[in-house]
């Protein structure tokens, strides 16, 4: 089998989603780090990262062939800003991302989720209640293989300096099971840690 043909078939089942880029360049982080100083919300780090999905890799296992959903459809009803696919030998992993913006604080002063991080994580569970009720939807009609509704999520929300010392453990313990809250900083750190 040609060489060729082998690199297209592992594009399948979703060739225009494929992220052909291994890892982000020198000058997409850098694209990335732009678009983070100047943002006053998501708008423009949902531009960046669609623009360069390969920024969003190591949000999930680290595989080969990953595929980036942007602002896919839920049966029109939801919209997650990002699902990435992940080809293991076990299957398809998923993963949803939310983006909230990068002035929004993941904590208020007591320690407690801002409004802002406590809408993202009610997205979350509304895309859960969805698939939950439309598995078989999801997967046949929307060509979701494999998905559940179990699967990973993250919420990316606020910077670092927004976290007090004193809120840390707080924070930390936002992140359980299967999902994550970080903040850009995390993901710059992540996608350096690709480049370097």
């Amino acid at each position: 089998m040609a060489k060729r043909t082998v690199k297209l078939m592992n594009r399948e089942p979703w060739p225009r989603q494929y992220v052909e880029q291994r890892t982000p360049s020198r000058a997409n982080v850098a694209d990335l780090v732009r678009s983070l100083k100047d943002a006053k919300n998501e708008s423009p780090l949902q531009t960046c990262l669609a623009s360069t999905p390969a920024l969003l890799k190591p949000l999930g296992p680290v595989v080969n062939d990953v595929w980036c959903f942007d602002r896919p459809s839920l049966g029109g009803e939801l919209f997650p800003d990002f699902l990435l696919a992940s080809r293991l030998s076990t299957g398809i992993h998923w993963t949803y991302v939310e983006l909230e913006s990068p002035t929004a604080r993941p904590l208020i002063n007591a320690g407690r989720p801002s409004a802002k991080l406590a809408v993202a994580l009610g997205q979350i569970r509304d895309w859960r209640i969805w698939l939950r009720e439309n598995i078989a939807y999801a997967r046949m009609h929307l060509g979701l293989l494999s998905i559940d509704a179990e699967c990973d999520a993250i919420v990316i929300i606020g910077r670092r300096s927004m976290i007090a010392s004193q809120h840390v453990v707080k924070y930390q313990e936002l992140s359980r099971g299967n999902v994550r809250v970080m903040t850009y900083d995390r993901l710059l750190e992540l996608a350096k840690g690709l480049v370097d």
